[in-house]
């Protein structure tokens, strides 16, 4: 999870989302998250303590962007009919605190907004019978931050998400998830946690009862993205010498039951036209690191040493070989769509080829 924010007063610092817990008597709070899952997750459960805190609520809804401060501040100081508490929610807070006629007239002003200030003013004395919730997915709070609850929320990268499936399993679906199948949903789904949710639910459906989730599991329920299955490919290629490369073209061809020769073929060429261009560009006198990112060839997270196999065989391949490589690979792919040959026999045998040249000019 990100990490906390520190602000001035240690009791307002900001809290990760493991540690989100919401009391009910906090009056201002400011709840950072780009996740519309997770943040509507979390709103949820503030709604849920205050009506357990109160009893039944009102709730009220404005737009940072579009309504005035006077609005906003307006219905926090009055008294409803019912005197029920009320749940005021701010969303794009980011934008309510700033400048807003300045920013319209291209001017730069001096001084914190107006918007700005009558909030930290009520938030220095806010109304018992009203909590102010703040949504946004950036926030810099300065002195705010003094008088508010700050939760910043959310997953930074792909370890962080597969921790969250880790704890979500056990919290919602009272099941377990091995941590290498948590690792493979994400990288097959991404860290968007509205979907990582759903998979995880008809995941703990298909589940045998009492077993954890298998990494077996995820790869037959869980349908890889093109974009993960052509980095599976590629990595394939650069790092796993023949064998490896033409299981991995069979497993992606026997868990699916589309047609894996377009993403694969795609893999391909991506990766011989990768290797031309930056071999091109090594040639012209350029260093590694900016033909590297001219070519397009891309860290992925915990994936460097595939970047940099890619640049080593460029280096070594030369612009002549990879171009006579690439028209090789989209001569295959015209002959197919004319009704020439197996698409999967044509790929088993087109990566063999090249994973065997890849192993000749860079030994392991």
């Amino acid at each position: 999870m990100a990490a906390p924010r520190r602000s001035r007063k240690p009791a307002n610092k900001a809290k990760q989302f493991d540690t989100f817990n919401f009391e009910g008597t906090e009056k201002c709070v400011v709840m950072v998250c780009k996740d519309s899952f997770l943040r509507s997750h979390c709103t949820t459960a503030v709604v849920e303590k205050l009506e357990a805190v109160h009893g039944e609520i009102d709730r009220f809804e404005f737009d940072g962007e579009s309504d005035s401060a006077g609005d906003v501040l307006e219905e926090l100081r009055a008294v409803g009919l019912l005197h029920n508490h009320k749940l005021v929610v701010l969303d794009k807070a980011d934008r309510f605190v700033v400048n807003k006629g300045d920013e319209d007239s291209g001017k730069k002003s001096k001084g914190p907004s107006r918007s700005r200030q009558l909030l930290e003013k009520y938030a220095q004395d806010p109304s018992e019978g009203a909590t102010l919730l703040l949504r946004t997915e950036t926030w810099r709070g300065g002195n705010l931050d003094n008088h508010m609850t700050v939760f910043r929320l959310g997953v930074e990268d792909e370890h962080q998400a597969a921790g969250w499936c880790l704890k979500r399993c056990i919290k919602v679906y009272e099941t377990e998830i091995e941590l290498e199948a948590a690792q493979l949903l994400v990288s097959r789904v991404g860290m968007d946690l509205g979907r990582l949710d759903g998979e995880l639910a008809k995941l703990a459906t298909l589940s045998q009862s009492g077993s954890a989730i298998s990494i077996r599991e995820v790869r037959e329920a869980v349908g890889a993205s093109r974009e993960e299955e052509g980095w599976a490919i590629k990595a394939a290629v650069i790092l796993d010498g023949p064998e490896g490369s033409l299981q991995t073209i069979r497993e992606i061809f026997d868990l699916s039951r589309d047609r894996q020769d377009v993403p694969a073929f795609w893999a391909i060429t991506e990766l011989l036209r990768a290797l031309h261009s930056a071999s091109s560009l090594l040639k012209q006198g350029q260093s590694p690191g900016q033909a590297q990112r001219a070519a397009g060839i891309f860290d992925r997270k915990g994936e460097r040493q595939t970047a940099n196999r890619i640049m080593q065989i460029a280096q070594r391949m030369g612009p002549t070989e990879a171009a006579r490589r690439l028209q090789e690979a989209l001569a295959i792919q015209a002959d197919l769509r004319r009704g020439i040959g197996t698409p999967k026999h044509a790929l088993e045998g087109l990566t063999v080829i090249l994973a065997d040249r890849v192993r000749e000019l860079c030994p392991r």
